[in-house]
């Protein structure tokens, strides 16, 4: 394998599948460029309104005490989980792994989390939902996608959000909730020093109200009685639409904020560079972001032709789901397909014990994206475990050298290459390629 080849497919893909080598590594990148669509794995899954209607079936069982509510959680639960072995399934085998690396990309970018009891089951509808129509397309429509998604307006709790001086707050004295409109500028789009006050959160706060959840097919619902009236003055620009108008306009213009460039092009060269991104590669990829209004497509293509994507050394620590997707697409398609329930299981099982279940981030911030984050002594050590079990699991190929030459070939250091070719047996040489320093990094 080429160094170029090995780049592609790990750094921008997910990992080869089985001994896959790329004779043209250009175009793969283009080719990975244009849109994809989900799996049958994935479109088959329950969305967005069969959720809700089982979360309004369990609140209405506890308000009347009636009804199996451990039954209606233990469902919410099985849909989590099927939702995370399809996602896994479907990383394993495609073929357009730069698509759904940016779908966990902006999945973790816009985190929400099923620890939050309204999110349960949730989690997967929202990212096939809100997140994979728009990994190809311009940032301000998976902005808005987002925002008006019930997981997040339940995950940062605007749904209860009220105006103060709306006619629903003047009659009740319902407070006003800023979780949301924090998130937005701090982690969504400005970021942190992206030159807001707080009383910028608070006015974008007041502007969001009136944005909630409704049920059946429409999943997102304006409520007036809940909005606060009058025009907001944020960052300096004074906003004068009426009603969810206004809060549009404010999404629109943060999304082509100079600052949620600069943001988003130091998440994406962390993510594929290095954990300290160049100033250079930031400024590149922000320059095309502002130049092409955050299409996204092509940020991407500028980000594969900066010469520090392509650098030899693998700086970047794949994360746990990265590191199990990578595993399942070195020992092949076919295989995984003889037995998929034992191989979901066991991915599943995988994931709790390394950490990193989807939908799980301790906090809106999501999953880290460096090496700190995923290489303590004990994920280490956990890792190496983790690697001599997946090897009694996982279908074990007949030439496990020539596997790892055609996986690491181009990076594979003297020592993991004797190492391997030293154990004793097939299954020992696939514990220690999954372990071996440069599996672990992409």
């Amino acid at each position: 394998m080429t160094l170029a080849s090995y780049i592609a497919l790990t750094r921008f893909g997910l990992g080869p599948l089985g001994g896959e080598q790329l004779s043209d590594v250009g175009g793969w990148a283009r080719g990975q460029l244009m849109g994809v669509g989900m799996s049958p794995a994935l479109s088959a899954l329950p969305g967005s309104p069969e959720m809700i209607a089982l979360r309004k079936a369990l609140v209405q069982a506890r308000r009347k005490e009636v009804g199996d509510m451990d039954a209606t959680r233990k469902q919410l639960r099985q849909l989590y989980i099927a939702d995370i072995s399809a996602r896994i399934t479907h990383g394993a085998t495609t073929r357009h792994p730069f698509a759904e690396r940016m779908v966990l990309f902006w999945s973790n970018h816009f985190c929400v989390s099923v620890s939050k009891a309204k999110v349960m089951g949730l989690g997967g509808a929202y990212e096939r939902e809100a997140i994979r129509p728009h990994v190809m397309g311009r940032f301000v429509d998976m902005l808005k996608a987002v925002v008006m998604h019930p997981a997040m307006l339940w995950y940062l709790d605007n749904d209860g959000s009220v105006g103060p001086d709306s006619p629903m707050g003047r009659k009740r004295k319902q407070g006003l909730n800023e979780n949301l409109a924090r998130e937005i500028l701090e982690l969504h789009t400005l970021g942190v020093d992206g030159g807001y006050s707080q009383q910028d959160v608070t006015r974008f706060a007041k502007v969001l109200t009136g944005w909630g959840v409704a049920q059946g097919k429409n999943i997102f619902q304006f409520r007036p009685p809940l909005h606060e009236p009058g025009a907001q003055e944020i960052m300096g620009v004074r906003y004068d639409g009426k009603g969810m108008a206004q809060g549009v306009e404010v999404l629109e213009a943060l999304a082509r904020h100079p600052a949620t460039a600069k943001h988003i092009a130091t998440k994406l060269a962390r993510h594929f560079i290095a954990d300290a991104p160049p100033a250079g590669a930031v400024a590149a990829l922000a320059e095309s972001y502002m130049a092409h209004d955050g299409d996204l497509r092509r940020v991407y293509a500028t980000l594969m032709e900066l010469p520090e994507a392509w650098r030899a050394e693998p700086a970047k620590m794949r994360s746990s789901y990265d590191l199990l997707i990578g595993a399942l697409r070195l020992c092949g398609v076919p295989e995984m397909k003889a037995a998929p329930k034992q191989r979901q299981a066991w991915g599943i099982q995988s994931l709790q014990f390394l950490g990193g279940m989807p939908f799980t981030a301790p906090s809106p911030a999501g999953f880290g994206d460096t090496l700190a984050d995923w290489s303590g002594p004990e994920a280490m050590l956990r890792r190496v475990e983790w690697a001599q079990n997946a090897a009694r699991v996982l279908p074990v190929p007949k030439e496990v050298t020539g596997l790892a030459e055609a996986a690491m070939g181009p990076i594979m250091q003297p020592a993991t290459r004797e190492a391997i070719a030293a154990a004793g047996s097939p299954r020992a040489q696939l514990a220690l390629l999954l372990a071996c320093p440069e599996f672990q990094r992409r």
